[in-house]
């Protein structure tokens, strides 16, 4: 019986054999994955894994044995490259909040999801603290007396500001921003006190850091020439998909991308590298084919190649080589090398190529939701147009007709393959996304980004003015779209957090229906059926939460979350209500019912529970008397519980766990802690 079942595991690995290579980032990244769900640290040590588990799969030689050894390796690989580039990328976290003067270099200048200006400092000095402690970036918001002035990269700049260590998970299982910044080496977060004052630059050593300080302020001054010339909506747009700057954009824009499903048109990805790219290849094998003397010397298809590879990599620099760019960078660049090389451009091999070195490179990508939705929308897209090739339904006819089917496959596939990662992430779904689509990626690809391209070389002798015209009316009919599509009634669908474990289904059988290709690639649609049915029952959101602070609770209500908002962790709060699915803003979600409010103190029903939060100082006395049975009582401003039978949350209790989700078990409420004693990496410093 045992012999029989390695046959039979053996021929369907067999039957698999040409296949079994696109499994390698799966694999990868499911290592990556194991890193990333640990609960504990892992030990340094255990980055042995790799070198132990090749040397396993050395020593194995029977088939499918071997096949098995080496899914292991590649496992071991995921994990201790996401272990070791976790240690590498190590700078110092500021371990609390402090309120000093510092000084650093303006590396970019960013845009809060409030419209507030940010400045990203590097070769940071903060005055009273001990250079160990100086992290190696940070951010700082300014004040609105600042937001107007012009800090160029390379800038020096003093400031005196609040700053505090990069926020936890707002509750349990919620997005860790500490993680995200440990990665970006961003030590501390904070709030301009005072005006920003500018200081002589000094002197760059190396070369590399001159060159690209030199970058940074040609792609500002870009900026300002693109805002310049264009109006104001289309210009900030127009300096969001060629430099990368959104500083300018209004919010109204911005809210009319993101409801009609477009606002992927801001964020330069695949996308955008994959049109302008495109359009030089095909522009220079048009221009080579029409001089014969080059026609007939040169290997024009690879020469448009190269051409095509030289655009991108101008552009990723443009734009400021952010991650997401540089990922888009080396999926065109692996389909430019197979044309080089005369193997099919585009192909799941390319796909699985591009994805397996962006791994490598930058494990954390994986819990990225830029990767997750660039690699879903193109392992579905090449997967069913190998799946449609050659069948009577595939897109077929010539030129508008066979554009507008090609177009509608494109959308759909890619929209359902993104789907429930942006409704995961976002918790929100874009009804009139598909048709906002069809209707404005023709344009990027048409008119904006090939306008775009022709504006670039024209700049160097004053002729952009036409290009960027056209560039700018496109934009115009995009926000035109956007604006129609997000108008129109129920446009949005809200969507509660169905938490991330639902999503390992979902995306394990999408990957093994693009990839398997015998009679068991059905089972990729029954993970897929399962993880929807996980999602739709998925338990209820906690019926109260509490910011890490203790200052701030959401108490479920009749109508929603009830919400008592300070002036602190208001983020914090908005971000409860979008987990939720709720639309309500903080003010409607502040005056609710379901919690009385008053200046210090908010109370409330948790079945039979009474909650009590005193935000307060002075409140030992009303503490006391409050602590009676069936009492949840939050008081962040005592380091001791008050003497009674009420279960207190104190100051120590709340720095200790984070933030805190309630639920109602049978022996009252069950608390859970987004932090525990055991932590990671990234929360090893910091509140």
């Amino acid at each position: 019986m045992h012999g029989r079942g390695i046959e039979a595991l053996d021929r369907i690995l067999s039957t698999e054999r040409l296949q079994l290579v696109l499994w390698v980032p799966v694999l990868l990244g499911c290592g990556i994955a194991v890193y990333f769900a640990l609960a504990v640290e892992p030990p340094v040590w255990s980055v042995a894994a790799l070198p132990l588990s090749a040397l396993f799969a050395l020593t194995v030689r029977r088939l499918p044995w071997r096949y098995v050894a080496l899914a292991l390796m590649l496992v071991a690989t995921g994990y201790s490259g996401a272990l070791a580039r976790a240690h590498l990328v190590a700078a110092p976290v500021l371990a609390a909040p402090v309120e000093l003067t510092l000084e650093g270099r303006v590396r970019e200048i960013t845009r809060s999801q409030a419209g507030h200006r940010r400045l990203l400092l590097d070769r940071v000095r903060l005055h009273g603290l001990p250079s160990a402690a100086w992290p190696a970036r940070l951010r700082v918001t300014l004040l609105p007396e600042d937001a107007a002035r012009r800090f160029p990269p390379g800038q020096r700049v003093m400031l005196h500001a609040r700053l505090a260590p990069p926020s936890g998970p707002v509750e349990p299982g919620g997005f860790d921003f500490r993680r995200m910044a440990w990665f970006d080496r961003l030590g501390a977060i904070g709030l301009a006190r005072g005006r920003v004052l500018t200081l002589a630059p000094e002197a760059e050593t190396g070369w590399i850091d001159r060159g690209r300080l030199a970058l940074a302020g040609w792609r500002a001054r870009l900026s300002e020439r693109l805002r310049a010339a264009l109006p104001e909506e289309t210009g900030s747009f127009a300096a969001a998909i060629l430099v990368g700057d959104r500083v300018g954009l209004p919010e109204a824009a911005t809210e009319a991308l993101r409801h009609s499903n477009l606002a992927h048109l801001l964020a330069i990805s695949g996308l955008h590298m994959g049109l302008l790219t495109g359009f030089v290849f095909v522009g220079l094998r048009l221009i080579l084919a029409l001089i014969p003397p080059l026609f007939r010397r040169l290997p024009v298809k690879r020469a448009a190649a190269l051409g095509a590879i030289a655009a991108g990599l101008a552009y990723l620099m443009l734009s400021g080589a952010a991650v997401a760019t540089q990922r888009s960078f080396i999926m065109v660049l692996v389909v430019f090398v197979a044309v080089l090389v005369d193997r099919p451009a585009i192909s799941m091999r390319s796909v699985a190529l591009a994805a397996t070195l962006i791994l490598i490179a930058t494990p954390e990508s994986l819990v990225e939701v830029g990767f997750q939705m660039s690699f879903a929308a193109t392992t579905a897209l090449v997967a069913a147009y190998e799946a449609l090739r050659g069948q009577r339904w595939s897109p077929a006819g010539r030129g508008l007709l066979r554009g507008a089917a090609t177009l509608c496959i494109t959308s759909l596939v890619a929209g359902l393959a993104t789907a429930p990662i942006s409704a995961a992430t976002f918790h929100q779904t874009a009804v009139y996304g598909l048709p906002a689509n069809l209707v404005a990626v023709p344009l990027m690809g048409l008119l904006i980004m090939p306008a775009g391209a022709l504006a670039a070389p024209l700049a160097l002798v004053g002729l952009e003015g036409p290009a960027l015209w056209l560039m700018g009316e496109g934009i115009g009919w995009v926000l035109a779209i956007a604006r129609f599509f997000a108008g129109l009634d129920g446009a949005v669908r809200h969507v509660a957090e169905p938490g991330v474990a639902v999503l390992a289904p979902l995306a394990l059988g999408g990957v093994w229906l693009c990839l398997w290709k015998s009679r068991w690639r059905g089972l990729g649609a029954v993970a897929i059926l399962a993880g929807l049915i996980w999602w739709s029952a998925a338990p209820p959101r906690p019926e109260l939460l509490i910011t890490a602070s203790g200052r701030q609770i959401g108490l479920m209500g009749p109508d929603g979350r009830a919400v008592f908002v300070g002036t602190r962790d208001r983020w914090a709060v908005g971000q409860w209500l979008e987990a939720d699915g709720d639309p309500a803003s903080l003010t409607e979600a502040a005056l609710r019912p379901g919690l009385a409010r008053e200046a210090r103190r908010a109370s409330g029903m948790l079945g039979v529970w009474r909650v009590e939060l005193l935000t307060g100082r002075k409140v030992a006395d009303l503490a006391a008397s409050l602590c009676t049975a069936q009492v949840l009582l939050i008081v962040p401003g005592l380091s001791a519980a008050p003497t009674g039978d009420c279960r207190a949350l104190t100051r120590d209790a709340l720095s200790d766990g984070g933030a805190i989700a309630v639920r109602m078990g049978p022996r009252g409420p069950v608390l859970q802690h987004a932090l525990t004693l055991t932590r990671r990496l990234w929360d090893s410093a910091g509140g």
